[in-house]
């Protein structure tokens, strides 16, 4: 689940839908009938613990996990007997995404000389200034041995009588520089007196150093500073951070200064009082770097599979019944868990859960097809955690129209039901209250009003209330383990995600009724 979206007005979508969801309500109102669907717990739980296992490494979006997943779910989706939904008859729909790999907490920038080799520790002496464009995820060039080279501020400026490059070949190094200018507080000074110019930028000194052919830019804070700001906890909110032309890292100062042969306080006071670079070359010290934070754009895929109605005349119309199935992988960007850097977010009730629910209720479907005269359409969403890009492609490349798809069911966390489930969608009209009263006889669970978080965009009915597709939502809370590396399976009620399944396919059996009109 995704954090929620900007709201949009309840009354004015309420307005819209509720010609449909009347016909909704019509249809779950009737009688109740037997939701003893064969749904089997221990194969809901078996799904659960495959999905959000190590292996898949939490599922993330342009990862290996995320494909094996998929894959995963469109053999579940053969083996229940449906058909294939995808792009060009194949069980996948493709569509590009864009995603950041982030750095793993165990990355290090190593420094070293005939005497010793100095591992620096990611957010403690380094962070990632650049944010480098790569084709795919194992797309990562390592940098090693680099020869190191010193050129002051990092800055060509011969129009105001400095060039901190002028004699140096700073060709397949790694570039050390200060930040900021020379004579930084000098009201008389050529850079502008007292107001910096854009040569004092890291992007500007980023595109220098590529320029010339460095392979690695260090940014160190200019010793005129006291204090050196360069590490925070808060490193990945840095505004400097950006799409650099080369890998760019901002170095604790007092570190660097120790392993490096100059005095960075006598090099930076010498350049403020004649305006004379000092850059130079150190024989014998190497860098090596794994610059892995990194934009790619890979396709990833949603799942579709199709139950055929078996009303000739309905089944050109369909329920979607969905649930997305990426996770947050190693990532700690949208983590809630502070130094989770490259830990595994297993993601098992968020959402592996929902996708054994959907696995499962195919598999049921399927069995007892002749009660669907209406199709159904399972999708499995990638890109949900990215703003639910898997559904909102989806809405705009329907397996079947969606003039002609009556409702939606999204499935997301629903793992953690510990006798209570809720069911959202129910604040979109006063008349689909009615549906919670009637869907309660059938199940052991309680069930409650869900009115808040789905509706304003935070999962995958969204995009579909958005296209006028009314859509009832299934959830088990917010917990603890929310978006932390601690949401396992071990941690799920598997007898509360099957009777949640249960009841799901028990209002799908109602919506592809010939009964509804």
């Amino acid at each position: 689940m995704t954090a929620r979206a900007p709201g949009v007005d309840r009354r004015r979508r309420a307005a819209v839908l509720l010609p449909t969801l009347a016909c909704v309500v019509a249809a779950i109102t009737l009688a109740a009938g037997d939701a003893s669907w064969a749904v089997e717990e221990a194969r809901f739980l078996s799904h659960v613990r495959f999905l959000s296992s190590d292996t898949l490494e939490g599922r993330g979006n342009g990862e290996p996990g995320l494909e094996i997943a998929a894959e995963y779910i469109a053999r579940g989706f053969e083996a229940a007997g449906l058909e294939p939904g995808g792009d060009d008859g194949t069980w996948f729909q493709g569509f590009e995404v864009e995603v950041r790999r982030e750095p793993l907490l165990t990355d290090i920038l190593t420094v070293s000389s005939d005497d010793a080799a100095v591992a620096l520790r990611l957010g403690q002496q380094y962070h990632p200034l650049s944010i480098l464009d790569r084709t795919t995820t194992t797309d990562v060039d390592t940098l090693e041995d680099l020869p190191v080279v010193f050129a002051g501020y990092g800055i060509s400026a011969p129009g105001l009588g400095y060039d901190d490059y002028a004699g140096l070949d700073p060709r397949g190094a790694a570039v050390v520089v200060f930040t900021h200018e020379p004579q930084e507080d000098d009201a008389a000074s050529a850079f502008g007196g007292t107001a910096l110019t854009p040569h004092g930028t890291v992007a500007s000194k980023a595109r220098l150093a590529a320029a010339r052919g460095a392979r690695l830019l260090m940014v160190v804070e200019d010793p005129s500073h006291a204090t050196d700001r360069s590490i925070t906890p808060n490193w990945r909110r840095d505004p400097q951070i950006d799409e650099l032309p080369l890998p760019v890292v901002r170095v604790e100062r007092s570190r660097m200064d120790a392993l490096l042969p100059v005095s960075f306080d006598d090099v930076a006071r010498h350049i403020d009082l004649t305006l004379e670079p000092r850059s130079q070359r150190f024989d014998g010290v190497r860098v090596s770097y794994t610059p892995r934070y990194a934009r790619i754009r890979p396709t990833v895929r949603n799942v579709v599979g199709v139950l055929r109605g078996s009303d000739e005349a309905l089944r050109t119309e369909a329920v979607v019944v969905g649930g997305h199935y990426d996770h947050l992988g190693r990532s700690a960007r949208f983590s809630r868990a502070t130094g989770s850097d490259g830990q595994i977010h297993n993601g098992a009730d968020d959402n592996a859960s929902g996708i054994a629910a959907l696995l499962e209720m195919a598999r049921a479907a399927s069995a007892g097809r002749d009660q669907f005269g209406r199709s159904l359409v399972f999708v499995a969403f990638a890109g949900e955690e990215l703003g639910l890009l898997g559904s909102r492609h989806y809405v705009d490349h329907p397996r079947v129209p969606i003039d002609d798809t009556i409702a939606m069911i999204n499935l997301d966390m629903v793992g953690r039901a510990f006798g209570r489930v809720m069911v959202g969608g129910v604040e979109l009209s006063p008349v689909f209250a009615h549906a919670v009263e009637s869907l309660a006889p059938l199940s052991t669970l309680t069930l409650t009003d869900f009115s808040q978080g789905f509706a304003d965009g935070a999962s995958d009915n969204w995009p579909f209330i958005h296209r006028g597709v009314p859509a009832l939502s299934f959830f088990t809370g917010f917990h603890r383990d929310y978006h932390r590396p601690s949401d396992d399976w071990n941690r799920l009620d598997a007898a509360g995600g099957a009777e949640i399944t249960r009841l799901a396919l028990e209002v799908a059996a109602r919506l592809a009724s010939p009964a509804v009109r």
